[in-house]
């Protein structure tokens, strides 16, 4: 009897799965967009298992190690795993430098560096240095008050239950939903931003 399709796909994805993980620190961009198929298209339904006994028992990995994956992929994109696979950088830092860091390379002080094996020790230099400018930020800032610390949890909050909404979404309709709601968002905060720098207008009724 022929195997169905299916079970050739979900064969195929184990194969390669169990692949990327004997290599997953060179491999993670590559692993987690394989996790990222397997979990999307349920193909592990087809082992008659559930995503979190996939995760253990083919990718050697928690759930929740590969749903951090998934998600870092997802935000981030193939440079912060090719980053990350030369330097040891948190998701934290890297949304932080993230405007200088593409698919060419790691921006820093006026030149561009190949994320390759060969710029390793310039990168990793260059990504501490980048780590004491933004303690050095940290430091010079005053420490923001209770409101305001308690302003700045609920807005992270808010943004990741967003993101997490859109990261599940496949209707168009609902995507196209999320962006207008993005859009306002952003209009808003640019009217607060200019108000903010502008300050109060002397004679305002």
């Amino acid at each position: 009897m022929e195997t169905p399709k299916e079970w050739i796909d979900a064969g195929a994805w184990v194969g390669r799965q169990q692949a990327f993980a004997l290599i997953a620190n060179r491999c993670s961009a590559a692993q987690a967009l394989c996790l990222k198929q397997v979990r999307e298209t349920r193909l592990y339904e087809k082992l008659e298992l559930t995503w979190e006994e996939f995760c253990k028992e083919y990718a050697g990995i928690s759930r929740a190690q590969a749903d951090r994956l998934i998600q870092q992929h997802e935000e981030f994109g193939d440079a912060y795993f090719r980053l990350s696979e030369i330097a040891r950088i948190s998701p934290e830092t890297y949304r932080k430098i993230a405007s200088q860091v593409s698919d060419e390379g790691l921006e820093f002080d006026g030149r561009k560096l190949a994320l390759t094996p060969e710029n390793a020790p310039k990168i990793r230099a260059a990504v501490q240095t980048l780590r004491e400018q933004l303690q050095q930020v940290r430091d010079a800032c005053p420490p923001a008050s209770p409101r305001i610390t308690q302003l700045v949890i609920r807005l992270d909050a808010l943004v990741e239950e967003v993101s997490t909404i859109a990261r599940r979404l496949l209707d168009p309709g609902d995507r196209a939903e999320i962006q207008g709601l993005v859009a306002y968002a952003v209009n808003k905060w640019t009217h607060l931003a200019r108000a903010v720098q502008d300050g109060p207008t002397q004679g305002r009724a």
